[in-house]
């Protein structure tokens, strides 16, 4: 499984990830000055050499998906819920990500912590005609294996073999 990039956006998940790819070049910018973007940008790093937690959630129709099967992909892990404005206003951001890196190494994995569990985030995906996966984590307790502190929260995890 890969490690972190080490960024995470609470509140703006979607604000980062291009960012995040700008910056993931050494040889552009310089380490203080992706700090710098990082903190103006109000990005919070994790520690290089952190591993993500793996995890195993249930998609929309009941299939089974874990974290570690991915291993070798850029992985998105986004933590969100139905009843969330900013989580409302980047489903477009989400649906447009999801689209363009489709048939690249790149795995979006949305997590919905709706206590209510499947119902209430069936209908909003139908309501908002989002096709990304989605996998629902009703105990809201993958948030916790990252230490999230507020939604929506968005990880990168890079490629690691």
């Amino acid at each position: 499984m890969g490690d972190p990039w080490g960024i995470t956006v609470p509140g703006r998940s979607f604000l980062f990830f291009p960012l995040a790819l700008i910056l993931s070049t050494p040889s552009i910018f310089a380490e203080t000055k992706k700090e710098e973007l990082f903190s103006k940008a109000g990005i919070q790093p994790v520690r290089v050499g952190t591993k993500a937690p793996n995890f195993s959630l249930e998609d929309l129709s009941g299939k089974e998906s874990e974290l570690k099967h991915y291993r070798g992909k850029v992985v998105f892990p986004n933590f969100w819920v139905t009843w969330c404005g900013p989580c409302k206003e980047e489903m477009p951001s989400k649906e447009e990500l999801s689209k363009r890196f489709k048939e690249k190494d790149f795995v979006f994995l949305t997590s919905s912590v709706e206590y209510a569990g499947t119902k209430p985030v069936k209908e909003f995906i139908e309501k908002h005609r989002s096709a990304f996966p989605v996998l629902i984590d009703p105990g809201c307790e993958t948030p916790d294996l990252f230490e999230v502190k507020g939604i929506p929260t968005a990880f990168l995890i890079v490629r690691r073999e």
